[in-house]
């Protein structure tokens, strides 16, 4: 009939251990590990407030997708496209990028594949060309041969958008654990999670945690939420309270907005409905969506979705804001392509795109004022009341001009009062590129030469301390480890 069994048991790296056999910082590493979150945060009150800051260095341990394809870095990008079903049949929504390279960059269709350039400098060429272009178009007329490269680069510009969302989506699929769910086991209840990074794998772990829900948790307002449908909110229950925000200033894939791209007339950035500020957010769908044509694929996992996103409800625009121009008018037409052999459906809402700031040295902050803007004055305030700076995986690239300031401005204006500690494989080159005159302006600085993975050990190291203290400072908490020293037949 039951009863407390006097042995328990621990499963390291897949094997069973007797907690008997364990040293007594094992031990205290197996409390740390199995208590609730929520007494984990309580334990955690009054911890120096931290500013986590992640870049991509930080989500590409990520390979537990269906093709072992690992969350890239710009430099591996367009490699681990092709890896990805991004690239597969029918589903390889990558037309005008080939037609780019093949005409603009010499590079035939069939050896896209073997073309590896980093993300960040491409998109920053396509940018500077449409630039160029524009700027010359504003004063006088285009020759045909520039019209025709204007054609081209507005529509691998838009293409990219998609394809950056897609690749995304795609890697990100998965077991929705990784590293950081082992990071928020030492994060305090009043830490903020700022990244620069698209894919949502930080989302999922603090979801998962209980003390985090998307319908508050960015810091944005968001239109409606896509929880199986489109709602109010998502259906969530915030079972542990805290103060954790997720401030995501490059945009993620689960943010949507009306269709936008470059206007092949203006060659600028533009959305199907102007000066719309609205933005969406995805979180999960099981069963189909309306979407482009009806071409919605299943079998994603929450916050995944395939190459097109759903169409947005009309209902949470003006009738204004979705009807033509005065004098113009509304004309849907197509033609049969190779996608289907039967008519595609006409579906209902309006055209989404994932709203995402691209790699380009010119980061298009102002194009949604109202909510990155505001996102960067949140990101500011923390970084105004932070004891410690943790960045992962951020290399503060030239691209990032006004992160690198935000960290610099902080050091400078708070000197001597807040810790910095970088971790990425090439630490000290990081260091470098903030200054340091910066640097030593910070109250301590720690350089972590290790990936986040390796981090994630030293943060355990901190598991055992954290453990004896909070027996010296709470009798109940002192309590429970000695009924669990005691069922173990006693621990000294």
């Amino acid at each position: 009939m039951g009863g407390w069994n006097s042995v328990l048991f621990w499963v390291v790296r897949g094997t069973i251990v007797d907690i008997k056999e364990l040293t007594e910082d094992e031990f205290c590493d197996f409390l740390w590990n199995n208590l609730p979150t929520r007494d984990r945060l309580r334990v955690l009150q009054g911890k120096k407030r931290t500013v986590w800051l992640f870049g991509a260095g930080a989500s590409c341990h990520y390979a537990l997708n269906t093709r072992g394809v690992n969350m890239p870095l710009a430099r591996d990008f367009f490699k681990a496209m092709h890896k990805l079903p991004t690239t597969d049949g029918f589903n390889a929504h990558i037309g005008p990028l080939l037609s780019y390279l093949q005409n603009y960059r010499g590079v035939h269709p069939l050896k896209a594949p073997e073309w590896t350039e980093d993300i960040e400098q491409f998109m920053t060429s396509i940018e500077t060309e449409i630039n160029e272009l524009r700027d010359k178009k504003e004063k006088t007329e285009l020759t045909d041969e520039e019209f025709e490269k204007s054609i081209a680069l507005s529509s691998v510009f838009t293409n990219m958008n998609f394809i950056f969302a897609n690749v995304i989506n795609e890697a990100q699929d998965g077991c929705s654990f990784s590293a950081y769910n082992e990071l928020l086991k030492f994060c305090g209840p009043e830490d903020t999670f700022i990244t620069f990074n698209w894919d949502t794998l930080i989302d999922k772990a603090l979801a998962a945690s209980g003390t985090w829900t998307p319908n508050d948790g960015y810091g944005i307002s968001f239109s409606a939420f896509f929880d199986g449908k489109w709602k109010a909110k998502v259906d969530s229950s915030l079972t542990i309270a805290s103060n954790w925000k997720l401030l995501k200033l490059h945009g993620s894939t689960n943010w949507l907005v009306p269709y936008t791209g470059i206007h092949p007339k203006s060659l600028k950035i533009q959305g199907i409905i102007a000066e719309s500020d609205k933005v969406f957010l995805f979180w999960q769908a099981a069963l189909p969506y309306e979407t482009h044509k009806g071409r919605w694929h299943g079998g994603y996992g929450p916050t995944c979705y395939g190459y097109y996103p759903p169409h947005l409800p009309a209902n949470c625009f003006s009738k204004a804001g979705i009807s033509p121009e005065k004098g113009h008018v509304i004309v849907m037409g197509g033609h049969k392509g190779i996608f289907a052999p039967f008519d595609e459906p006409l579906v209902q809402g309006v055209p989404s795109s994932p709203l995402l700031i691209t790699p380009v040295h010119q980061k298009r902050y102002d194009a949604y004022t109202s909510v990155i803007g505001n996102l960067w004055d949140l990101a500011e305030k923390a970084f105004a009341e932070t004891d410690r700076i943790v960045a992962i995986g951020y290399s503060f690239p030239p691209t990032d001009t006004k992160a690198l300031s935000l960290v610099r401005n902080t050091l400078s204006r708070r000197k001597n009062q807040v810790a910095l500690t970088i971790v990425d494989p090439f630490a000290n080159e990081i260091a470098k590129q903030i200054g340091d005159e910066y640097i030593e302006s910070a109250e301590s600085v720690s350089l972590q030469n290790m990936t986040f993975e390796k981090y994630l050990d030293v943060l355990w190291q901190e598991a055992p301390l954290l453990v004896k203290a909070t027996c010296d400072n709470n009798a109940e908490f002192k309590q429970w480890v000695e009924r669990l020293r005691a069922m173990c037949g006693g621990r000294n």
